[in-house]
């Protein structure tokens, strides 16, 4: 339990190591010298990638060769081209380029908001892939969570050795603040039948987050010792504060006994059940993301869906990438909380990028000594064609910022089911008043989108073998194999 504990406390700042075969590159204004975000970035051998909210990419040279080229590009600019071979800038500068659009397009397609809106609407089955998918993705989060304010007290204790000196030890060496960051790779089948759960095959994942140091480990040994002496290996806490209550097993109290066959099942069993849950709570995370896209039933995103809740600006004419595409602002009439930049392809009327943002709390409530502001959703999604004629979403980042309070007095009471009778309990007590905020950032790639039968998503076995590999730090070539 406290290993957990501290683990979901003491996250790490993320860092990554630049090796001889990699390069940190910025993409810049030519003139202002500020960060150009979200660049397109793609290669002579048909890959491709998006430079971050800092205008920064990581060009990693093993995955190329000296006859392949480099071609970045971004709305507003002059498109830039490089040569793999003897390439070793950091920063890149675009030039910019005034946008001009001929009188001809003009005239053959300048529509309405209204009528623009009615057509991606009627297109919407056409335009978007809702069949079987398998998707091959990288997920990242990154995540800052920063303690605003951590108080223990009326602190009482059965087992001698976890006592108020030792929690006073363990708030003294509380980082205040904390990053964490986790990435994996997969393929991520969908259907876009609610009622058909979604599956996930881990290829790789990995993660970091600071341990915070000898004297955290010192103390989390302790309280472990503490706990293995005094607790049953069958026993479990029940945690009551008020109202709320929940049973929470403690980990590391049984030690395994390789010659009892059922010691051996029961860790087999759980090792089973930890992997299960690090593959739903990836699947929980990919489908978030899904879950956003405009099309979708129950969406936040309802600009489509729902038109008459929202004002549309007159449609502008811009190019994303080299693609010609109306713009239009989508602000909310009433309570709705998103607004959104819309951009639409003038063939087919499909949206195929959406920049969104809450222009109200997302969500907030404070009861009985705990309160939550979701105050910060916002993001981009875009949708490409892959190998089909239909659009898929190909990449979406969410930022997301989240402000958390408990104030509380806890109670944890040792329970055993294998104690008969009302014998003697540890128990541990306290109040605590925490106040934290957290920050994440959460990007999905999609590299490849193609449609599948039923019968091959029915055939996915729903089973994982994979859990994140710990690194310090993260190195640039943990995915040279994918």
């Amino acid at each position: 339990m406290v290993r957990n504990i501290l683990i979901i406390i003491f996250l790490s700042l993320l860092s990554l190591k630049i090796s001889s075969q990699s390069l940190k590159i910025q993409i810049i204004d030519s003139i202002s010298g500020a960060a150009i975000p979200y660049s397109n970035v793609y290669f002579s051998n048909n890959n491709g990638l998006i430079s971050n909210e800092n205008g920064s990419f990581e060009l990693i040279k093993s995955q190329l060769t000296d006859n392949d080229s480099m071609h970045i590009s971004m709305l507003g600019y002059k498109k830039s081209s490089f040569l793999i071979k003897g390439f070793n800038d950091t920063l890149i500068k675009l030039v910019q380029s005034p946008i001009k659009l001929s009188d001809v397009i003009l005239t053959n397609k300048k529509l309405s908001s209204e009528v623009i809106i009615s057509k991606v609407i009627e297109n919407i089955d056409s335009n978007y892939e809702k069949q079987f998918t398998e998707n091959k993705i990288y997920l990242s989060r990154k995540s800052n969570s920063s303690t605003k304010r951590f108080v223990i007290d009326k602190f009482k204790s059965t087992v001698p050795e976890v006592n108020k000196s030792l929690i006073d030890s363990l708030l003294t060496n509380l980082s205040k603040e904390n990053n964490s960051g986790l990435e994996t790779l997969a393929y991520y089948y969908r259907s876009f039948d609610d009622e058909i759960k979604k599956k996930i095959k881990i290829i790789k994942s990995r993660e970091t987050y600071n341990k915070e140091g000898e004297v955290l480990e010192s103390i989390n040994k302790k309280m472990e010792e503490a706990f293995k002496k005094e607790l049953k290996p069958d026993s479990y806490f029940k945690i009551r504060s008020g109202i709320f209550g929940s049973d929470l097993e403690i980990e590391g109290l049984e030690e395994v006994d390789s010659t009892n066959v059922e010691s051996l099942k029961k860790f087999e069993e759980k090792e089973i059940k930890e992997k299960d849950n690090f593959a739903q709570g990836q699947i929980w995370a990919i489908n978030r993301i899904y879950n956003f896209l405009f099309f979708e039933k129950g969406t936040a995103l309802d600009f489509i869906l729902k038109p008459n809740k929202y004002n549309f600006s007159f449609p502008n004419f811009n190019l994303l990438g080299d693609d010609l595409v109306y713009q239009i602002e989508a602000t909310p009439k009433g309570r709705a909380k998103y607004s959104a930049t819309l951009y639409i392809n003038p063939e087919d009327f499909a949206i195929v990028r959406i920049d969104f943002r809450n222009i109200k709390t997302v969500y907030k409530i404070k009861l009985l000594g705990v309160f939550v502001n979701i105050y910060l959703r916002e993001g981009k999604m875009i949708l490409s064609k892959f190998d089909n004629d239909k659009y898929s979403l190909s990449f979406a980042q969410i930022n997301f910022g989240q402000r958390t309070g408990f104030d509380r007095p806890i109670k944890l009471i040792e329970k055993n089911k294998n104690v008969k009778g009302r014998r003697k309990q540890n128990e541990i007590s306290f109040s605590m008043d925490l106040i934290t905020d957290v920050k994440t950032i959460t990007e999905l790639q999609v590299f490849d989108s193609k449609k599948i039968t039923k019968k091959i998503f029915e055939n996915v076995e729903s089973k994982n073998e994979i859990m994140p590999e710990f690194l310090d730090e993260f190195t640039t070539n943990f995915w040279d194999e994918f």
